[in-house]
C-alpha cells in the first residue's frame, strides 16, 4: 500500500488548474446543460479528439483516463451538478444528474465513474440523512471539485467502537474504495464491536481528509480490489482512532436504516448511465452496417434489420423504467422502493441482452477490432463490468419480493390510482430529494394500474388491437402474489419467489414504456416518443421475456424504428429517449 492524497499532484491538481471557458458559462435548462456538455466533449466520430471513440479507445489500450477528460468536465463545472441548488449547485433533480453523467459514459464509462457517479452516490448520504453542517462540508468540497468516496457497502474489516455517550473510535480497513487516494471526503459504514458496552449494528461516518491521520488513506492497484481499471483505487487503514464529533449521519448504531434508504436513491443511478455505454455500442455497429464494412451483415439482411430494431427498442424499454424510477424518487418517495428494485434488476439486463444481441450483426467481424468496432467491443466489456453482477441482482429481486403481497392485495387493478404524468415527463421539474420521506416499502403501485388499464387506454388512443397479454399477465401475478404470506421474506426467498419478482420487474418496464408514451401522446408535440411503433416493440420485446404468446411485430412498426436509428446515427443523435445532439454546441442542436 502506498500513501497517496489530494493536493500531492496528479488528477486531482490538474482539475484545480483549469477555469471555465466562456463557451460553457451556465445554459438555461437541462436540455441546454446537455447540450453544453456535448459541445466540450466534443464530435465523437472527431479521430483528432481526445474524447472521440477513437480517442478514448486509444486510453483504454495505454491504460490511461481520455486525455484531458476531466479537466474538460471540471471546466465545464460538472461536480456542480451534483449539488443540489439550495447548497449553491445545480442538482434539481437526479433524472438530470444521471442524464449528464450518461453523456460521459456514452464516451467512456471508467472517466464517468471516476469524475462523478462515485461522487454524486457517496453524497446522497448527506443529501438524504445529513445535518446542515454535514451538507455545507460535503458541497464545499464537491464544489470545489474534490472527490467524495465509499458508501457503497458495510465495511466489514473496519469496526467501530465506544458509542452511549462515549466517543467512536475505529479500528480496521476498508474494502477497495473509487477514488480513495484522492479523496477529500469518506463515507464509511463500520460495523460496531458488539462488546455490550456500545450500540450494535452500524453507523454511517462522512470523514473529512484533513480530519484522518497521516497515511490513512493508501492506494491500491484496481485489479487487486475489484475497482474499474484506469480508476485511483484505495483503503481506509486505521488503529483506535477517535472520531470526531459531528462526523455521524443519522444516529450512532442506525448504519443500516440510512444505507438501505439511501441504496434506494443511490443504486438506480448507475444503470441509467450505463444506457450510454449501449448508445454507443449500437451506434458503432450501426454505422458499420450503414457504411458495410468488411463482413458486416448489411442493412438488407433481415437478421440485421430486426436486431438493431430489437436493441434500440431495448435500451428505450431501459431508459424509460430509469427515468420513472429516478423521477419517483422526488416525485413519490414513500413508493419508489418498488421501482428502485425493479430498475436495479433490469435496466443493465436489458442493455446487456441488446447489445449482445449485436453480435450476430457483426459476422465475420464479430471478434475484430478495425473500422470502429473497437469502440463497439469497449462497451461490451464496460457495460458487463458494471455493477449491480449476479449478487446485487439477487439483491434486487430479494428487495422486491417481501413487497409483492401486500401490493396485490392493495394494487394492480385498474380501480388504482394512477401514477401522476409528471413521473414519465423527461425534463420535466421535480422537487427536491426529501430522504426521510423514503421508504423501505410501498403502500401501493400506481405505476402497473397504467397496465390494469391499458385496454381501455390504448382503445381511446386508436390501439384496440395492442395484445391485452400484458394486462392478463399482470392479472394472474396479482392472483398468484395475493396468496403469498406478507411480511415473511424466508417463506418467499426460493426460485418461485425470484421468479415473481422478475415478472414484476418486467410488467414495471412496460408500464413505464406505455407512461412515457402516452404522456408524449397527450403533449400534442408530435415526435418519435408519441408514435406507436417504439412502444409496441417494447412491449413485444418485454412480452417475449415473460415467455407470452405474442405475435410479432409487423414490418411497418420496425421500419419506423429503424429509420429513426438511422437518422439519429447519421445526425448525430443519442438513441436514448433525450434525442441529444453529440458533440454539437446547444445553439446549434435542432430539438431542445
Amino acid at each position: 500500500m502506498t500513501e497517496a492524497g489530494p493536493g500531492a499532484g496528479g488528477p486531482v491538481d490538474a482539475v484545480r488548474q483549469v477555469g471555465p471557458p466562456p463557451q460553457v458559462l451556465p445554459p438555461r435548462g437541462p436540455a441546454a446543460r446537455r447540450g453544453a456538455l456535448e459541445a466540450v466533449l466534443g464530435d465523437p466520430g472527431d479521430a483528432a479528439n481526445p474524447l472521440g471513440d477513437a480517442g478514448v479507445l486509444a486510453a483504454e489500450r495505454r491504460g490511461d483516463l481520455p486525455l484531458g477528460g476531466e479537466p474538460s468536465l471540471a471546466s465545464f463545472g460538472l461536480h456542480e451538478d451534483f449539488v443540489p441548488e439550495e447548497h449553491g449547485g445545480r442538482l434539481a433533480g437526479l433524472d438530470e444528474a444521471a442524464a449528464l453523467l450518461r453523456a460521459v459514459f456514452r464516451r467512456d464509462a471508467a472517466l464517468g465513474r471516476g469524475y462523478g457517479s462515485a461522487s454524486l452516490g457517496a453524497a446522497l448520504y448527506a443529501w438524504c440523512f445529513g445535518t446542515a453542517g454535514q451538507r455545507a462540508t460535503t458541497a464545499r468540497l464537491l464544489l470545489a471539485g474534490e472527490r467524495i468516496a465509499g458508501g457503497a457497502t458495510v465495511e466489514e474489516g473496519l469496526t467501530a467502537t465506544g458509542g452511549d455517550g462515549k466517543p467512536l473510535r475505529l479500528t480496521g480497513r476498508t474494502a477497495g474504495l473509487v477514488n480513495a487516494p484522492r479523496a477529500a471526503g469518506l463515507v464509511v459504514v463500520p460495523r460496531h464491536a458488539g462488546t455490550g458496552a456500545g450500540p450494535d449494528g452500524e453507523s454511517v461516518l462522512l470523514l473529512r481528509r484533513g480530519d484522518l491521520p497521516p497515511g490513512a488513506v493508501g492506494q491500491l492497484s484496481p485489479y487487486d480490489v475489484g475497482v474499474p481499471p484506469r480508476i485511483p483505487a484505495g483503503e481506509l487503514v486505521l488503529d483506535d482512532w477517535a472520531v470526531p464529533t459531528g462526523t455521524v449521519i443519522g444516529e450512532v448504531g442506525d448504519g443500516q436504516w440510512v444505507t438501505r434508504r439511501v441504496a434506494q436513491a443511490r443504486l438506480p443511478l448507475l444503470p441509467s448511465m450505463a444506457v450510454g455505454c449501449a448508445d454507443t455500442a449500437l451506434r458503432a455497429v450501426l454505422t458499420a452496417v450503414l457504411t458495410e464494412r468488411g463482413g458486416v451483415r448489411g442493412m438488407r439482411s433481415r437478421v440485421t434489420r430486426r436486431t438493431v430494431v430489437g436493441a434500440f427498442a431495448d435500451l428505450l424499454a431501459a431508459d424509460c423504467l430509469s427515468l420513472v424510477t429516478l423521477r419517483s424518487l422526488h416525485l413519490m418517495p414513500e413508493r419508489s422502493s418498488i421501482w428502485s428494485a425493479a430498475a436495479r434488476y433490469l435496466v443493465l439486463r436489458l442493455l446487456q441482452e441488446g447489445v449482445g444481441d449485436l453480435m450476430t450483426v457483426l459476422g465475420t467481424d464479430s471478434l475484430r477490432d478495425g473500422d470502429g468496432l473497437g469502440t463497439f467491443h469497449k462497451q461490451v466489456r464496460d457495460l458487463a463490468a458494471m455493477p449491480p453482477g449476479p449478487a446485487g441482482s439477487a439483491a434486487a429481486l430479494a428487495t422486491l419480493l417481501p413487497q409483492l403481497p401486500t401490493l396485490a392485495r392493495r394494487s394492480w387493478t385498474a380501480q388504482g390510482q394512477p401514477a401522476p404524468e409528471e413521473l414519465f415527463r423527461p425534463d420535466g421539474p421535480v422537487p427536491p430529494l426529501a430522504g426521510a420521506r423514503l421508504k423501505l416499502a410501498a403502500a401501493d403501485d400506481g405505476l402497473t394500474v397504467l397496465l390494469a388499464r391499458a385496454r381501455d387506454g390504448l382503445a381511446d388512443e386508436g390501439l384496440a388491437d395492442w395484445p391485452t397479454a400484458l394486462s392478463d399477465e399482470l392479472a394472474a401475478l396479482r392472483d398468484q402474489c395475493r396468496r403469498l404470506p406478507e411480511l415473511d421474506p424466508a417463506v418467499l426467498a426460493n426460485p418461485r419467489g425470484f421468479a415473481l419478482s422478475e415478472r414484476y420487474a418486467l410488467l414495471a418496464a412496460a408500464a413505464a414504456c406505455l407512461g412515457v408514451w402516452r404522456t408524449a401522446r397527450r403533449a400534442g408535440t408530435g415526435g418519435f416518443l408519441a408514435e406507436p411503433a417504439w412502444l409496441l416493440t417494447a412491449l413485444g420485446r418485454i412480452s417475449v421475456r415473460l415467455g407470452l404468446p405474442v405475435t410479432a411485430a409487423s414490418a411497418d412498426h420496425e421500419d419506423v424504428l429503424l429509420t429513426e436509428a438511422v437518422r439519429r446515427c447519421r445526425e448525430g443523435r443519442s438513441l436514448d429517449l433525450y434525442d441529444t445532439a453529440l458533440g454539437t454546441p446547444a445553439r446549434h442542436r435542432e430539438k431542445g
